[in-house]
């Protein structure tokens, strides 16, 4: 057994103090902390926060430490760990709470990751956690349900409720949960509708109000960060609660082999993670259709922006949707690169080509819920899975290994939608927030104008710029083929460009309903009557 101790001195330090104590498996143990976390799939710099270790540790690699002992003797390391960043994945203490994610903070014990854990927490503050708890303990199976368990310790609220021989539990710091219970069990309705069970006694929805949306994926719970004061506050909620949660099947229990066991040291890259994330983008906002949450034309303009968001890709005409799933772990959003055009989101493309997919074996009288069914029973996938269980080779070959046009008109059509597609006003090609342009879209008039991803973009057309909603209000009253002026800072200089507006091929995307009365689109969305 491996006992972990929590705890801290001066919460304005922000500092965990942890203490770990094992037996030597052998001669000279290594103490490893992981370079990823399950949920975000990108190496991460977690031991750059690590401080302060006792004397019998000493560091052999960026994230590798080896403790002075031999085999058989009682062992007991610590160190410190600074938190103060908070997100859903991420460690953070101050003086209102302790939040944490064990990936982020806990050494394993090379040799002893199977082993039983227990974990205890120096604090009087009430403490919520998919972990047992005895007492002040909390025991973990072993090293990998101790890291994907993580820990609020703080004056949390509580809401419950309960559904199918469970207790879900939404437990919140800094916003308010209460109208959320009715919905969140809509929806809870709907996902164990599409695999026919649930397989816990208990979850836990740990909810943070923050700055910005953020969610991620846990066993038996998820940790969510909520944007206060959001205009769409209580869709984006729901939606963000509705995606966490399918993952309690998809990735969680069901995941590709390449996770079977996680490999903590080093990407894993695997095709399959348009199915473990876009699937789960796909069910997540259909439960809002199929709970009555969401209107039928309120999910449809949904997809429509989905749509929009790939169609605007460049990448998408070059790069499949197994290739993008493979490559998640060198695109690294915060890392100077001409990632707008290099790359796309396998959430985005893998919730619209899971639509079709639904829609296309809903027409022969299938569905994607039977698929999903079916690859809940096999629970470790390989790389073929989903397009042995569908059999559909060509459909695959053309929209998931390759890089043919979604037909959706034709799809769509099935159910009694229509597609439409209309150019929209030049955006130069630009994405731009705080003044920063973010992408800068390949053959477009910003593209012509040499701006770059990271230019600081101040004026268009003789008005300051802060956002793309900005340039698009500069240029409401242009046209293709009109001269304007740019202005923007670039390495320390201030730098001004007349370009050409041309059509950036930009496109509005809407999805209308079409036959009131569609067998098709009922049974998809789940409508009676």
């Amino acid at each position: 057994m491996i006992h972990y101790a929590l705890s801290w001195r001066n919460t304005n330090e922000h500092l965990f103090d942890i203490a770990i104590r094992f037996v030597a498996p052998h001669d000279e143990p290594r103490l490893i902390l992981p370079s990823w976390r399950p949920g975000k799939y990108q190496l991460q710099n977690f031991a750059a926060n690590v401080r302060e270790w006792t004397p019998n540790l000493r560091k052999l690699g960026p994230n590798v430490w080896c403790a002075e002992a031999k085999c058989g003797e009682d062992v007991e390391v610590r160190y410190r760990y600074w938190a103060g960043v908070i997100d859903a994945g991420s460690s953070y203490l101050d003086r209102s709470e302790a939040y944490f994610n064990g990936s982020t903070l806990f050494m394993w014990v090379d040799g002893l990751r199977s082993d039983e854990c227990v974990l205890t927490i120096d604090t009087d503050w009430p403490v919520a956690t998919q972990l047992p708890q005895d007492g002040k303990e909390l025991r973990a199976r072993n090293y990998d349900h101790l890291i994907d368990s993580p820990v609020i310790a703080g004056p949390f609220a509580t809401q419950s409720f309960e559904e199918s021989g469970a207790t879900i539990q939404l437990v919140s710091i800094g916003c308010d949960t209460a109208r959320f219970v009715e919905p969140v069990r809509g929806i809870v309705r709907e996902q164990i509708a599409v695999f026919g069970e649930l397989p816990l006694n208990e979850y836990k929805f740990l909810v943070h109000g923050g700055d910005r949306w953020h969610g991620v994926e846990h066993e038996d719970s998820c940790s969510m960060l909520v944007k206060r004061g959001a205009s769409d506050f209580d869709e984006h909620f729901l939606s963000l609660a509705s995606h966490e949660f399918f993952h309690l099947w998809n990735v969680k229990r069901m995941m590709p082999a390449a996770f079977a066991p996680y490999d903590y040291t080093q990407a894993t890259p695997t095709r399959l993670l348009w199915a473990m994330e876009g699937i789960t983008s796909y069910y997540g906002d259909l439960s809002l259709a199929r709970s009555g949450y969401w209107s039928e034309q309120r999910y449809l303009s949904h997809l429509a922006h989905e749509i929009e968001l790939l169609e605007s890709s460049p990448a998408r005409t070059h790069l499949s949707l197994a290739q993008t799933s493979f490559d998640a772990w060198v695109h690294d959003g915060t890392r100077p690169h001409d990632r707008g055009n290099a790359w796309y989101s396998f959430y985005t493309k893998g919730e619209i080509v899971a639509a079709l997919l639904d829609l296309t074996l809903r027409s022969r009288r299938m569905s994607l819920d039977e698929v999903m069914r079916v690859l809940w029973a096999e629970r470790i996938l390989d790389e073929d899975a989903l397009s042995r269980v569908v059999d559909d080779p060509p459909f695959f070959a053309r929209y998931v290994d390759g890089v043919e046009p979604l037909p959706y008109a034709e799809i769509f059509a099935l159910a009694g939608v229509r597609y439409e597609e209309r150019r929209k006003r030049s955006t130069l090609g630009l994405k731009v927030k705080d003044g920063v342009i973010e992408s800068v879209r390949s053959g477009s008039s910003g593209a012509a104008a040499d701006l770059l991803p990271h230019d600081e973009l101040l004026a268009v057309d003789g008005l300051r710029v802060h956002s793309t909603a900005d340039v698009e209000h500069a240029l409401h009253e242009t046209k293709t083929g009109d001269e304007i002026e740019t202005i923007f800072a670039r390495n320390g200089g201030v730098m001004t460009r007349r370009l050409q507006l041309k059509d950036d091929g930009a496109t509005e995307i809407r999805l209308h309903i079409e036959e009131e009365d569609n067998a098709l689109r009922r049974e998809w969305l789940r409508r009676r009557g």
